[in-house]
């Protein structure tokens, strides 16, 4: 007997395939099982029962940032998901209050308790929480050490019908589904079956950023002035190197140094506080330097951001939908891959209740083409800041200069004024939208603040002459 939808009385139906138990496919088979007779997920690593890193997350062991607007996605489809964290261990953050944030050449921001909470913990530990949550549903089963070979179609059929993978103990099988979730991230299964079946590759928009970056886990981190963490901004375009502090679960903090190119954060425990002491503030340095390191340092490297565009793609096949990672991979300086692939398992909750069975064919191309709207802001709000190093490659645009200088004196108006920082905040924790800085109250005030600015650049050239 099939099990009826709870959002809305609709069966789309048998079985529905994830590949890949990250946050991203564990989310988008909640929204499935409410829909589909059953849900498997399929991953290739055995997934642990502790809150430890895996093979199959090679970021697993830096830090990750659960944005506000991640949590209410989270929220969405597991209420009481907040508190499910905070009794697994994870550290309860104001982000208007708890977080030190340090740009060179500019005051502290107001230090303000805003109406939204979010969370600080480790990538086991919150994907370990998640994934316990969906294996409660009666209708879904994880497949531990199962790794997705290609997906496949039947004869002249260019829908897709099925998934090819490999069991823990070697053996080939078929899995016949209505729907594949191609939550894998790297997006190849997607790739290879679009090449497979004569469909054009999407096309897609890179930004070569090449990051460098270095975490370890301490224990007796005193950041000073009870705030719970501190990202130090990097005095760029002269100098790339920054640093993050995180709290995490069991009095731990997540420490990470990052540069760029071949200014490479080392591993050595000495070395690693020395390039800390290199940053343009010593937060980081001195909440470090008399903690104790739990783990080695673990080096990590991140060569470009890139955003397929497959809803370009012509009659994209029935019965396939990537998610997450497999569409957009973002620079993880900015935090914001998570949350994203939350708010697109969110979207697929929305279009779901829309839907019948006779739809299924169309549901690709409206995800695809929503998930474009979706993606477009945190992709603004990250490739900017990331133009702003000569080195980096992409398409630039054409009023960068102008953009680069709006988001500096927003940073310096935010500085004065809670408000502007209020939103600026919820902004870029994704709960509101970018658009609301073109606000002509907001323009009006940044390009006066854009105006001092160059007033006093002028007169400090004067008084070095």
């Amino acid at each position: 007997m099939r099990r009826e939808a709870t959002f809305k009385n609709s069966f789309l139906g048998r079985r529905a395939v994830v590949v890949g138990a990250g946050l991203g496919g564990l989310s988008a088979a909640r929204v499935l099982a409410d829909y589909f007779d059953e849900v498997i997920i399929l991953d290739r690593d055995e997934l642990p029962d502790d809150a430890v890193p895996r093979p199959g997350v090679p970021q697993g062991k830096h830090p990750h940032v659960l944005l506000g607007g991640g949590l209410k996605a989270l929220e969405n489809l597991f209420p009481g998901f907040g508190n499910e964290l905070m009794r697994a261990g994870a550290e309860p953050m104001e982000p208007g209050y708890d977080f030190l944030y340090e740009v060179p050449g500019q005051d502290v921001w107001p230090r303000i308790k805003l109406s939204w909470p979010t969370y600080s913990m480790t990538r086991p530990l919150i994907e370990r929480t998640l994934r316990r949550q969906v294996e409660r549903l009666g209708n879904i089963t994880v497949r531990r050490g199962c790794r997705a070979l290609s997906i496949v179609s039947e004869a002249h059929v260019l829908a897709a019908t099925g998934i090819r993978y490999e069991t823990p103990a070697g053996n080939r099988k078929t899995l016949e589904a209505d729907l594949i979730v191609d939550a894998s991230g790297n997006g190849s299964l997607t790739l290879e079956f679009l090449k497979a079946t004569d469909r054009g590759l999407p096309t897609e928009t890179s930004i070569g950023v090449n990051t460098r970056h270095a975490s370890a886990l301490f224990e007796r981190v005193d950041i000073g002035n009870d705030y719970k963490g501190v990202f130090t901004f990097p005095d760029a375009p002269e100098h790339c190197r920054r640093g993050l502090i995180l709290p995490a679960e069991n009095n731990r903090h997540q420490v990470v140094l990052a540069g760029r190119g071949n200014d490479i954060p080392p591993i050595d425990g000495n070395e690693f506080l020395g390039y800390a002491r290199t940053l343009p503030t010593l937060s980081v340095y001195n909440a470090i330097k008399n903690a104790k390191r739990l783990t080695g340092i673990t080096p990590f490297s991140f060569a470009e951001s890139r955003w397929r565009h497959f809803a370009q793609v012509p009659e994209f096949p029935k019965g396939l939908l990537p998610i997450g990672d497999a569409i957009c991979r973002f620079n993880p300086v900015y935090g914001q891959g998570m949350t994203v692939a939350l708010q697109e398992a969110n979207l697929l909750f929305d279009l779901l209740r829309t839907v019948d069975g006779s739809q299924l064919a169309t549901l690709a191309p409206t995800f695809l083409t929503k998930a474009e709207t979706l993606i477009a802001a945190p992709w603004a709000m990250s490739a900017i800041p990331d133009f702003i190093y000569p080195e980096t490659t992409g398409e630039r645009p054409a009023d960068l200069e102008d953009r680069l200088n709006f988001r500096s004196a927003l940073g310096r108006l935010a500085v004065r004024d809670a408000e502007v920082y209020e939103l600026l905040t919820e902004i870029r924790h994704l709960l509101k939208p970018l658009s609301l800085l073109d606000d002509p109250s907001i323009v009006r005030r940044v390009k006066e603040e854009i105006a001092k600015g160059s007033q006093g650049n002028q007169s400090l050239a004067i008084a070095r002459t």
